[in-house]
């Protein structure tokens, strides 16, 4: 309309409002075709003769039609004054034709709107290097550098918006968390053309994507500063965070507005500035979380790797995902052989370790399990004190550590004086007996074998007579079992097949069996391997824990059962287990916890030394010994390693 409002100022910009007629003669004025229409109706009021010769339409053929009559399509609910678009126009008893239609409201109410058709159409190739160009400039805005200054990348920012939107100036204004107003934190083009300062009130007017163009109502403080500053028009939108407007983004230039310009786009380049805030400040976060997060794992990887405690940490499958230096040396298994196996295929010589785990995945941690030995690789077994923590994330377990402190040197502070005074007894005691006492026994067993060969088989001294040869036995044994547990162990490592090594020992048990009526049982899988032993000393070993099984079940009789199966590889080698259960009574609580050790026993005649000189030989082939009672049996569990292949 500045063509027309250049030539009649007092008409349009006098106090008193124009008239139809005023109008019209206006628009016949008006170089361009242009058509007058009511917003509110969106009928057709008015076209010029120049829109007349245009379209070969009259006046009486618009009057009052809808504008979609010479506009098909037409949208006016999101058209704005000084916008520009591409339409086609209508002509009577001929083709349609493509145009330009500038949009320019005469009024502060925006009912009435003046349609001016332009000369020249944008075509397609033109339409198509536009948009190419745009989302090129769009891939430049998403792609932007990573810049750890915020500022520079705002005005990176800026300066792509506007290429984008093909305008003289675009700034970003942020609301000051102290004062009530807006401060300019960025410029793309024409530095200072507007002011560091705006007032707060403008945000809230413009709340929504806007454009001024010259000749509209000046609403805000940024409209007159544009005003003053000789733009044309002044594109705004407003930057949202939390419910809340705290930016605002401002575009401007001279001349007609950009054909790129538009409320959605503005709308749209808004979003993205804001995203690029919203992303600097996560990086920004995230990465003062990570330096955080960094120095944290260092200490604590030090603290790892130089403290003196073992630590295994386990998955939530109880699967050993890594131990620290401390538990290799402790142990004897380098981190990554351990890396990947079971916990009970390296912590070998305790079942104390399984119901704290259980507990541990429920979330419970436990400090000391107890009075506890392990053994390490080379069968040592070595006392420890064991805490099992668990690694919750948000309510959830997804693994645990396991601490163990080796206590040998203070237990062998304590125990090496008693093992030693123990030992040197021991020594002279069995030396002494050996000298002294077993020769007696050996000559008062031959004397009265001779007696009772003398007697005839009825004679009541035969009873004595058998009781003194039991005697003679008993302490016999006795003898042999002090001299086997204080001397050092010699063994000859062999080959021997479990199935025919086993057999052969049961056999020799049978009539003994047959006394005290119990049924033997062996079961050996067929993809058993062979052993590596000495035979003599593993025979001791289930020689012992057969008597065990048979004084247990003395009584009442019932079934010995021994199985010998493969079991998962341990640290690569295959293990041969072997399990001998009886039906007897069981072994109370609180000797079962000492089993093992020397001169506990649960046998009225017993010695305490038999499962003592079990497990010493057991560890001595690499191998572990536990055992499982309960009320109505017994089972003891020993696992050796299968022979090597030497291919």
């Amino acid at each position: 309309m500045r063509s027309i409002t250049n030539r009649f100022p007092g008409a349009i910009k006098g106090k008193k409002e124009p008239g139809f007629q005023e109008i019209f003669s206006l628009l016949n004025f008006d170089e361009s075709p242009a058509a007058l229409v009511d917003t509110e109706t969106r009928s057709i009021l008015f076209i010029n003769s120049r829109l007349i010769k245009l379209s070969y339409y009259s006046q009486p053929d618009v009057t009052l039609k809808d504008v979609n009559f010479l506009l098909p399509g037409l949208d006016l609910d999101t058209a704005y004054s000084g916008e520009m678009r591409q339409l086609r126009l209508d002509r009577k008893n001929l083709a349609p034709i493509d145009t330009r239609v500038r949009f320019d409201y005469i009024d502060a109410a925006g009912k009435w709107l003046i349609l001016r058709f332009l000369p020249g159409v944008i075509d397609d190739t033109e339409r198509k290097i536009q948009l190419e160009t745009a989302y090129r400039r769009l891939t430049e805005f998403v792609q932007l550098s990573d810049s750890p200054d915020l500022t520079q990348k705002v005005l990176q920012g800026l300066g792509i918006i506007r290429q984008i939107l093909d305008c003289g100036v675009v700034c970003l204004y942020q609301a000051d968390p102290e004062h009530p107003q807006l401060t300019r934190i960025a410029e793309s083009g024409g530095i200072g053309q507007f002011p560091e300062i705006l007032p707060s009130t403008d945000l809230i007017r413009l709340d929504k994507p806007s454009i001024w163009v010259t000749g509209n109502r000046i609403l805000t403080e940024l409209h007159r500063l544009g005003k003053v500053s000789g733009f044309e028009y002044v594109a705004s939108a407003p930057l949202f965070q939390g419910g809340g407007a705290f930016g605002l983004l401002v575009a401007a230039g001279l001349g007609g507005i950009p054909i790129n310009l538009s409320l959605a786009g503005m709308e749209l380049l808004a979003a993205l500035l804001l995203s690029t805030f919203q992303q600097q400040m996560l990086v920004d976060n995230l990465n003062d979380k990570i330096d955080h997060s960094i120095k944290v794992v260092h200490l604590r990887n030090q603290a790892f790797e130089y403290m003196n405690e073992a630590v295994l940490i386990l998955d939530e499958k109880l699967v050993i995902a890594e131990i620290n230096p401390a538990a290799e040396y402790m142990l004897g298994y380098a981190n990554w052989e351990a890396k990947g196996q079971s916990y009970e295929n390296i912590l070998i010589g305790t079942d104390r370790l399984l119901p704290a785990l259980r507990d541990a995945l429920k979330g419970n941690a436990t400090f000391n399990i107890g009075k506890a030995a392990l053994n390490r690789r080379n069968g040592q077994s070595f006392p420890v004190e064991v805490k099992v923590i668990p690694v919750v994330i948000d309510d959830l377990v997804t693994g645990m550590e396991i601490l163990i402190t080796d206590i040998s040197e203070h237990e062998e502070s304590k125990a090496v004086t008693q093992q030693l005074e123990h030992r040197a007894v021991l020594g002279d005691y069995t030396a002494a007996f050996a000298h002294d006492v077993r020769n007696p026994i050996n000559n008062i067993s031959t004397g009265l074998q001779l007696l009772s060969a003398s007697l005839d088989e009825n004679d009541p001294n035969q009873d004595v007579i058998s009781k003194m040869l039991g005697d003679c036995t008993r302490l016999n044994h006795l003898m042999e079992s002090f001299l086997a547990f204080s001397r050092p162990l010699e063994m000859k490592f062999e080959a021997i097949e479990v199935e025919s090594f086993l057999k052969r020992i049961i056999d020799r048990w049978q009539p003994r069996m047959a006394r005290v009526n119990v049924k033997s049982v062996l079961h050996v899988n067929k993809d058993v391997m062979r052993i590596s032993g000495d035979p003599r000393s593993l025979e001791n070993v289930f020689t012992n824990l057969i008597s065990n099984a048979l004084e247990a079940m003395t009584e009442t009789g019932d079934t010995l059962a021994i199985k010998a199966v493969m079991v998962k590889e341990i640290n690569g080698h295959p293990h041969v287990e072997i399990s001998v259960s009886d039906n007897g009574p069981g072994i109370p609580e609180d000797v079962k916890e000492r089993i093992f050790e020397p001169f506990v026993t649960t046998r009225k005649m017993g010695t305490g030394l038999g499962l003592a000189i079990t497990k010493q030989i057991v560890n001595a082939h690499k191998g572990s010994i536990k055992v499982e009672s309960f009320p109505g049996g017994t089972v003891f569990t020993v696992q050796l390693p299968a022979e090597r292949d030497e291919a």
